[in-house]
């Protein structure tokens, strides 16, 4: 294996793309590479390893700042954090070209910015490997996050990005022929694990399933294709068959009509946890949970599962994208199909009511992550990819 000095990008310090890339940094660094992390100010995890440098240079935003403000000030709050990221990308671009790593990995484009930054750097490093871990293959709406977001400029901008690209990494089969049908890109394509969420789990113990009340959680960003709508129908099945079961949902909206839905979760008994959830109340969410749910209409794939599985709780989840890959049915958790409330609400109540059952299958999950989806098997599946690129590029020199 070769030594490499790489740098991850990730431009919000804080939330799911960042933790996935702090803790597979991490681990990078544990199989002998030179990693550097850029990031934004006041990281929310900062893993701790001699190879590791975790350097929060860049002018961006924090997920937890500001909770609420005036409509009127929403979109200048966006004009400057366009700004802000514009000049996050300059300031990136002034590292790489000091640093010089051999291999670069970004998470996550959302903007033409984005695209126009990652050709820049192409240009800048021609004989490093540029790489993406492509989280999410196509970009959605912001305001509704079930419709693709295209535009003029942004889809032949991001193309160029996509195809500057030396690999691309995915987080199972179904994203990675989403990638290949809707960029075209010739680079390799290589399917890694997601890893586990022990980075948030904490010290603490972790309450046992088994000695759990009847709760049920719903943890992610609220965004329409989630499913939240759904669970929301299931929580009067849920009731009528669980008279003391406890529904909870929390995370950071995005896309959803808050005041809408915050009525309807008062008028069912939901109790609700709207915006960022800091890293130090997860444990506690999931602590006091039996079974938590992923209702989504699509995925890819789910952080969510994998946090489940980290604290030792059983999924239920829908059959779409690649859940099923990852939530084996009647073994780590129940799948249902999607937009099907009864159905939702039957797994659910069968696991509300059998703790010891849901007590096993959350020991499987946590198993499962253990043996196939470890960090350190993510970083030797992106070695493997990084060894592929290197081929490729050396292929086609020739």
């Amino acid at each position: 294996m070769n030594r490499r000095r790489v740098a991850f990008v990730e431009f919000p310090p804080a939330g799911g793309l960042y933790q996935f890339s702090a803790q597979l940094a991490a681990a990078m660094a544990e199989r002998g590479h030179e990693v550097h992390l850029y990031t934004g100010p006041r990281p929310e995890l900062v893993p701790q390893h001699p190879n590791l440098r975790v350097r929060p240079v860049l002018p961006t935003w924090h997920p937890a700042d500001p909770k609420k403000i005036h409509p009127l000030l929403h979109k200048v709050r966006r004009v400057l954090r366009a700004g802000q990221l514009v000049v996050a990308w300059v300031v990136l671009l002034a590292f790489l070209a000091r640093d010089r790593p051999g291999t670069v990995i970004w998470s996550n484009w959302r903007y033409t910015v984005d695209a126009v930054g990652v050709l820049a750097a192409r240009r800048l490093l021609r004989r490093a490997r540029l790489g993406l871990i492509s989280h999410e293959p196509v970009l959605h709406n912001q305001q509704n996050t079930t419709v693709d977001r295209t535009g003029r400029v942004l889809d032949p901008t991001l193309a160029k990005a996509w195809a500057s690209m030396d690999v691309v990494f995915v987080l199972g089969e179904e994203p990675r022929r989403r990638v290949l049908e809707r960029w075209k890109v010739t680079c390799p394509v290589v399917v890694i694990p997601h890893g586990d969420e022990n980075a948030l789990r904490g010290d603490a113990p972790v309450p046992d399933v088994a000695d759990t009340g009847p709760n049920v959680l719903f943890f992610g960003t609220w965004s329409a294709y989630k499913g939240i709508d759904v669970l929301l129908d299931a929580v009067p099945a849920i009731r009528a068959a669980v008279p003391d079961a406890k529904v909870v949902v929390a995370g950071a909206v995005y896309g959803v009509d808050l005041p809408a839905l915050q009525a309807r979760a008062d008028a069912l008994g939901v109790e609700t946890h709207p915006g960022y959830v800091p890293a130090e109340q997860v444990p506690v969410l999931f602590g006091a949970a039996r079974v938590v749910v992923t209702p989504y209409k699509r995925a890819t794939q789910s952080g969510v599962v994998h946090l489940a599985y980290t604290f030792d709780r059983p999924v239920v989840a829908t059959s779409v994208g690649e859940l099923p890959s990852v939530v084996h049915d009647g073994e780590t958790g129940l799948l249902v199909p999607p937009d099907d409330a009864p159905a939702l609400a039957a797994a659910v109540v069968e696991l509300l009511t059998d703790a010891e059952r849901a007590h096993k299958m959350g020991l499987a999950g946590a198993r499962w992550l253990t043996d196939v989806a470890s960090w350190a098997a993510v970083a030797e599946r992106m070695d493997a990819g990084l060894t592929e690129a290197d081929a490729a590029r050396a292929g086609a020199g020739r």
